[in-house]
């Protein structure tokens, strides 16, 4: 291979590398978005929690299924840029003659599955200050 051919494709494999990175972090702050949203929704109506009760709960667990989901469609996500990733480490060690031992390891894909088991978890717990604390305050109006 030519060393032209060999920086066109690099740069291609750049672009992609940089498309599925800015990706996954879109997806994150969606997802987020999202989860928040239906976290602090029963917080913010009193009178449509009273009118909901018990189903209010409904909302943070949509948020936890959310998460869950997210959690399976960024994985596939994340797999695709760490196919782009190793090819593009895998230019980098032929164009600038690095060692492939020195490049490190890109902890991306375990920070962001522990963000959004994280996200869950806290989640979780709001959904428990909900069914424990919110609601039985509300009925005591």
């Amino acid at each position: 291979m030519s060393s032209d051919n060999n920086i066109e494709k690099a740069t291609l494999i750049w672009d992609e590398y940089k498309y599925r990175h800015e990706h996954c972090w879109k997806l994150l702050f969606q997802i987020t978005a999202a989860v928040v949203i239906v976290s602090v929704a029963p917080y913010t109506n009193e009178k449509v929690a009273m009118a909901l009760g018990n189903r209010i709960i409904l909302l943070p667990l949509l948020g936890i299924i959310l998460t869950a989901f997210s959690c399976l469609r960024v994985k596939k996500e994340l797999a695709l840029w760490k196919d782009i990733r190793d090819r593009h480490i895998e230019f980098q060690r032929i164009l600038l003659i690095l060692d492939h031992n020195k490049l490190q390891k890109s902890t991306f894909k375990r920070d962001v599955l522990g963000y959004l088991i994280i996200l869950g978890i806290l989640d979780l717990f709001n959904m428990a200050i909900i069914a424990f604390v919110w609601i039985p305050a509300l009925n005591d109006c």
